[in-house]
């Protein structure tokens, strides 16, 4: 058996290495298409739900708003108390 290369056999490689190169970047090209649009899916779902937060956030607002301007005494006794709490509680940490 000869260990001869040939023009032909040349010809042939070089062939399917173009052939390669082109499925590689064929693939590439489809693998960033892919990526940029799951990159797009993900955005439009991160906005609906900071959407959806941002609308939760308002509403629970409006609710303290007007628990706090119906009952004023009880809100300032709750916020005192919690004050207090997270006080003693930052105290007894640094010791």
């Amino acid at each position: 058996m000869s260990n001869t290369v040939t023009r032909h056999d040349r010809d042939q490689l070089a062939d399917s290495a173009s052939m390669a190169k082109e499925a590689v970047t064929d693939l590439a090209a489809e693998t960033g298409r892919y990526a940029n649009q799951r990159i797009q899916d993900a955005k439009k779902s991160a906005n609906q739900v900071m959407k959806s937060v941002k609308e939760k956030a308002g509403e629970y607002h409006e609710t303290i708003v007007d628990y706090v301007r119906e009952n004023p005494y009880k809100a300032l006794a709750i916020a005192a108390g919690v004050g207090l709490t997270a006080g003693f509680l930052l105290l007894r940490r640094r010791s």
